[in-house]
């Protein structure tokens, strides 16, 4: 007998073939939309930003045979019949948020064309389908805004989806969506699993729910007390979530809730999301708060890149090369770390979880850290009696402790 493959392989590959070929096209029509949302939505304090993708080759395909797309539509048609092969999300701060931008979205398509579809004054081209109740329910049972939508450009039709999303909400679906979706070793039947991710989504609602509390209180206060309300925000988002993934990577229940506290003033204050986005605020000439927006959304967008399961908590940490540093202090600050970071449960655990965090590779990622440390507290600034004492203190400390944010606010104090 002759080996010959399903005729569905065939219609992949020429789909997938079709879908790399407007692949361009999608996303030219994706910058359109997410310029046009901000434009519509400056101002607006509700929106912290619009984000766009266009669906991958692997994603497509994954698509077609988890909804027969093959029994409904040519290969030819089914990438101009998918709703979302464009995807554009517009992320707020808090739950409460996602109707206010809904209602808005509203006031801005208030035209009404054919179908249910709704596009803004002198934008014909640009709609819709605003006449589906939000939000839809998902099969997970959760709510979400999630709306149809096409543009017309240059004559042709490019579906898109809209999604209007909290950070809570669009952090915690991603991780769920890594986790349950695309990890082959957990079924959906998993109860275990179905049960943990729902008390997760639960603990960041209630999350959500005291930050936004908080941040109100905040908006006629200083800018200190908006980042404290930030700091906060992160702080639940990180614990949650690396507290479940020690336990389940080291077998032990810890708590490290000091340990994120830390990492949340690195990621706000030193870390590459935190160059990015102040270097844009400053070329943009924006207020202080947006820098610290910005930091939020791009480090939110890099949490759904990481591969969690992926992340070696209880596992030794080795560099390629020996680490270059700029002075005595970080080299003395590194050299301790890394001394102890394999033997130190806490400090191990510190550094797995920032490696995860940031952008670099772990080398780059611990030479910004020891950088980021050896400024915190005040190195350069010390005295040589300081200095000395400095020394000292960091060479006899304990590593795990000695990156704790009470520890390293008490170096700084060192005269």
């Amino acid at each position: 007998m002759s080996e010959q493959r399903l005729d569905i392989f065939d219609y992949i590959d020429t789909a997938s073939t079709v879908l790399e070929q407007k692949r361009e096209s999608y996303t030219k029509s994706a910058v359109k939309i997410a310029a046009f949302l901000e434009k519509a939505f400056e101002g607006e304090d509700a929106l912290v930003g619009v984000t766009y993708r266009v669906k991958t080759g692997p994603s497509l395909k994954e698509k077609i045979i988890r909804n027969n797309l093959y029994k409904e539509h040519s290969a030819e048609n089914v990438v101009a019949a998918c709703s979302d092969i464009a995807g554009l999300r517009m992320e707020c701060r808090f739950l409460d948020d996602e109707a206010i931008l809904y209602e808005k979205l509203k006031a801005v398509f208030c035209w009404q064309a054919e179908d249910g579809y709704y596009y803004p004054e002198g934008k014909k081209h640009l709609r819709l389908k605003l006449s589906a109740p939000q939000p839809e329910r998902q099969k997970n049972g959760l709510a979400i805004y999630r709306i149809d939508g096409f543009v017309v450009l240059s004559g042709e039709k490019y579906n898109f989806e809209l999604q209007i999303k909290s950070l809570v909400n669009s952090f915690w679906s991603e991780i769920e969506h890594k986790i349950i979706y695309k990890n082959k070793r957990f079924m959906l039947i998993d109860d275990f699993v179905s049960e943990l991710m729902g008390s997760i989504n639960e603990n960041l609602k209630n999350i959500d729910r005291q930050l936004n509390m908080l941040f109100h209180r905040c908006l006629d206060s200083s800018h200190a007390g908006q980042i404290q309300a930030v700091e906060n925000m992160l702080l639940g988002l990180i614990n949650e979530l690396f507290s479940r993934l020690v336990e389940e990577k080291a077998g032990i229940s810890v708590n490290i809730k000091p340990y994120s506290q830390a990492l949340v003033k690195y990621i706000l204050g030193y870390s590459s999301f935190a160059d990015l986005a102040h270097a844009k605020t400053r070329a943009q000439r924006k207020t202080p708060q947006a820098g610290l927006d910005g930091t939020v959304l791009l480090f939110m967008d890099w949490m759904r890149t990481v591969d969690f399961l992926a992340i070696r908590v209880g596992e030794n940490i080795t560099f390629d090369h020996p680490i270059a540093y700029r002075n005595e202090t970080e080299q003395i600050i590194g050299e301790k770390f890394i001394a102890e970071m394999n033997r130190d449960f806490y400090c191990n655990t510190f550094f797995h979880i920032l490696f995860s965090l940031e952008v670099g590779n772990d080398m780059q990622d611990f030479s910004s850290y020891v950088r980021y440390y050896a400024r915190r507290i005040g190195a350069d600034a010390k005295t040589d009696r300081g200095k000395v004492r400095l020394k000292y203190e960091i060479e006899k400390g304990d590593a795990g402790q000695l990156v704790l944010e009470k520890e390293i606010c008490r170096l700084a104090a060192i005269e």
